[in-house]
């Protein structure tokens, strides 16, 4: 499924400029990383036939932040009021004050004599909890102590809607939810915006932020968690504690255990487990009513535990309000319970060997959502609002759609089944998560991007992927996309980091579709293949090759089918126990290689994740950036080589983080990694 708007050029901000890729520029700065074994001066001229990645290094060629709120292909909503604008709205009344309006000549004023509210409800969605709205704000009202206020977001109704606002009688920015007419106000903080200027909100799985532009840029003013009021993902409500300060080791022979009191019917309860990247771990995890020793609910071996991932018993139907007891006993390896070493609940406490203990332990409870992540979404519609004692507040235009990035991360290339990498009309597609501004990791997703390879080439987003899982939308990132000629469509892999927040969980699902998924925004329906992070699909002497990271090991898998159901391990290098990922497959020379990075260095592999050495290229410090070497070919039959990396440099003003880092090799090679394609 895909669906797509486009629209008029987007205004840009100065934070959103992006410096463009230039074949000729190398930045003097750049310093290479030592690499393996150099080339002696005085040999002959590089080959790709006789290529090695240590034949090679790199500087830098260009580097940028995209940043965009809603990018020009992804809207769906633009107003520039008319006459008959406000036919399009639904017009909600949250405390029955409404206002005066007057839409026409491009603006909307909203007047009273006396204090109103009136939200304006249009007939556009998105079908992913990714959004931003935005409204240009012409005046506001002036002279009044209580309420001056713009409001911009999501609304259901008059009494359940997700609101940024800024307030100019009071000074002040936030968020607010209203459930079931039940408003509460998150992220609020200090702040002055003199008009006009523009405001947004945007909305990444769990969080939501509120930014402003008065002509210099975008500036992030505040944000707020809000899923555990209202999840566009499809999930249900949550509490619990996810403080710690020890990892407590369960007893030989004896139990962990944390008393809790729902104060709501719950499907799932677990915890957070530390296995210290330990492989083949288990553990029995069970579920009594009342206390240790009560009536047993459930029970369940966990084997083979990913290290500080949340593990959970659940049950078909919800389970009443009450006091229950989770235990864990028959601990086989390190495997323990983050902890609390004080007490963080009211409603529980930590036991261990049957007894009460100081503290509590990591523990969340999950309930069943109300419905689907698809009506939620089409409920959530794009909306703005105005609030004031009295006056007039005057706004000229708004504009909402999926929300674009905040700077980026994971690098990859779109590729052919073969590596080749997919370029078409001069242009590169490659794949970037999306950096959000609020919740975390679960707030980025994976965009599609087209890079000209030409000077002055920039780069532009063409393509969103989400994926549903059991009626979830989530934003999963750190993917790869295969163009695949024999299904005419594409494999996509992605990693489940949208609901990590509350599984810890990262592991490498796939999807195939016959959608063309680098244009428009697609939502593919996934399924689990392998546990790890940073994916990449090879073809390559008639099977399909697939490396990742684990827990920092390096992995290489090969696969029996074309579905990915017989995954048999070929190698896994623990890296010495420091902590690697951004897994690549680069095809320099006639060998294919894995490609690896930590803080300080690149690693090369062959594919069984055996190390070769280290690549020489441009490394920001303290930061792990992405690998992806590609051959880029000359005429006369030569190639040069690009990087594509990123580091996490941020940007305290606007929210960004994570450059885009292209850089070029130093040589030039004869002849092509591709030949005759």
């Amino acid at each position: 499924m895909t669906e797509g708007a486009t629209g008029p050029s987007h205004r840009p901000s100065r934070r959103t400029v992006v410096k463009t890729l230039t074949a000729g520029a190398a930045a003097a700065a750049a310093t290479a990383v030592t690499g393996g074994p150099a080339r002696a001066a005085g040999s002959p001229p590089l080959d790709v036939r006789t290529l090695s990645p240590f034949d090679l290094s790199f500087s830098g060629a260009a580097t940028s932040v995209p940043y965009a709120v809603v990018p020009p292909r992804f809207r769906t909503l633009e107003e520039e009021f008319t006459r008959n604008s406000l036919h399009r709205y639904e017009q909600l009344h949250p405390d029955g004050s409404p206002a005066r309006l007057n839409a026409g000549r491009g603006t909307l004023k909203s007047t009273g004599a006396k204090p109103y509210f009136t939200l304006l409800r249009s007939a556009t969605a998105q079908r992913a909890p990714y959004s931003a709205v935005v409204v240009d704000v012409r005046a506001m009202a002036g002279d009044t102590k209580t309420h001056d206020t713009v409001l911009v977001g999501l609304a259901r109704d008059a009494d359940r809607y997700l609101m940024g606002w800024y307030n100019n009688a009071t000074g002040t920015v936030g968020v607010d939810v209203s459930v079931e007419g039940e408003v509460t106000t998150l992220g609020s903080t200090p702040a002055k915006l003199a008009a006009p200027f523009r405001l947004a909100l945007s909305v990444t799985g769990p969080g939501a932020a509120v930014l402003a532009d008065e002509g210099n840029g975008w500036r992030h003013l505040t944000d707020a968690v809000v899923s555990d009021h209202l999840d566009l993902r499809g999930i249900g409500g949550s509490a619990g504690n996810a403080e710690f300060d020890v990892a407590t080791d369960v007893p030989k022979n004896g139990t962990l255990g944390q008393l809790f009191t729902a104060k709501a019917p719950f499907v799932s309860v677990g915890g957070m487990f530390p296995t210290h990247q330990t492989r083949g771990t288990e553990v029995t995890l069970s579920l009594h009513r009342d206390g240790p020793g009560g009536e047993l609910i459930t029970r369940s071996r966990l084997t083979d535990i990913p290290d500080n991932n949340w593990q959970y018993l659940t049950v078909e139907q919800p389970l009443p309000a009450g006091t229950y007891y989770l235990e864990q006993s028959e601990a086989v390896g390190p495997v323990a319970w983050w902890t609390s070493s004080t007490d963080r609940i009211d409603w529980g406490t930590a036991y261990q060997d049957g007894g009460p203990v100081t503290g509590d332990r990591t523990i969340r409870l999950l309930s069943a959502p109300d419905e689907p992540a698809s009506d939620l979404l089409a409920a959530y519609r794009n909306a703005f609002g105005v609030r004031a004692d009295a006056g007039t507040i005057v706004v000229d235009r708004v504009e909402a759609g999926y929300w674009g990035q905040a700077g980026i991360r994971d690098p990859n290339i779109v590729t052919w089944p073969d590596g080749r990498p997919y370029i078409e009309d001069g242009a590169l597609y490659l794949t970037l998560s999306n950096h959000g501004l609020a919740g975390g990791i679960p707030a980025a997703h994976l965009g599609v991007f087209r890079l000209p390879l030409r000077a002055n080439g920039r780069l532009e987003e063409t393509g969103k992927i989400f994926l549903n899982r059991s009626g979830q939308v989530h934003g999963d990132h750190a993917g790869h996309v295969v163009y695949d000629p024999e299904l005419k469509g594409f494999r996509v892999f992605a990693v489940t980091f949208g609901d990590y927040d509350l599984y810890n969980r990262a592991v490498t699902e796939y999807a195939t579709t016959s959608r063309d998924v680098l244009h428009g925004v697609s939502l593919l329906a996934p399924r689990e293949v392998a546990r790890g992070i940073d994916p990449f699909p090879l073809h390559h002497e008639g099977a399909w090759w697939l490396a990742l990271s684990d827990s920092g090991t390096t992995t290489t898998y090969r696969f029996a089918d074309d579905a990915f159901a017989e995954p048999e391990r070929v190698g896994a290098n623990d890296n010495g126990g420091v902590y690697y990922e951004g897994t690549k497959l680069s095809r320099i020379g006639r060998e294919w290689y894995v490609l690896t990075s930590s803080s300080t260095d690149y690693r090369v592999y062959d594919l069984r994740a055996e190390l070769l050495g280290t690549l020489r290229a441009p490394h920001p410090d303290g930061w792990i950036p992405h690998a992806m070497v590609l051959p880029l070919a000359l005429p006369g039959d030569r190639t040069r080589y690009l990087q594509l990396s990123m580091d996490g440099d941020g940007d305290p003003v606007s929210g960004a983080f994570g450059h885009f880092r292209v850089n070029l090799s130093d040589q030039t090679v004869r002849g092509r990694e591709f030949p005759g394609r």
